[in-house]
């Protein structure tokens, strides 16, 4: 209980600090100076900074026959597949279906060739390595399209 007399006691301490005015009482803390006491984030660096934008697959070969009534799928997925990185998330983007996105991790970096991980996204522990600046490759043993895929930047 005398914590509670302590708070109320203080109630009119702090507005009699104000002035008594009703005007608001601005801190030294504004949001620009939040903002600027943010440490800032690391740059990002090879891989991930070379992953970062749209890509598009130009060619995958399956480890396995495909069907031929997935074949229309296939031809549908090449023409609207987009797969963009940034920071944060890995983020699926079709044509026809809404945007999916999964964070990623780059693991076991040697160069260009890399682990790609996004737990519960495309390339899910595949094999990667750029091919160049524009073009990399995956390598996918997952159990839904495993095979190797060809992905090149978007153009914008």
């Amino acid at each position: 209980m005398g914590r509670f007399r302590l708070g109320i006691m203080f109630v009119p301490l702090l507005v009699g600090c104000a002035g008594g005015s009703g005007q608001a009482v601005e801190g030294p803390a504004t949001g620009a100076a939040i903002e600027a006491d943010k440490p800032a984030e690391p740059e990002l660096v090879g891989v991930k900074k070379k992953l970062q934008g749209t890509w598009e697959i130009v060619r995958y070969t399956s480890d396995h026959p495909i069907p031929n009534e997935a074949m229309p799928l296939m031809a549908d997925l090449f023409e609207s597949l987009r797969i963009g990185f940034d920071k944060d998330a890995q983020s699926v983007r079709t044509s026809k279906t809404p945007d999916e996105s999964a964070p990623y991790q780059v693991d076991g970096e040697s160069g260009d060739a890399f682990t790609l991980r996004a737990s519960g996204g495309m390339f899910d522990g595949a094999k990667c390595r750029f091919l160049g600046a524009d073009e990399w490759e995956v390598t996918d043993r997952g159990k839904t399209w495993p095979g190797v895929s060809v992905l090149r930047r978007a153009a914008r």
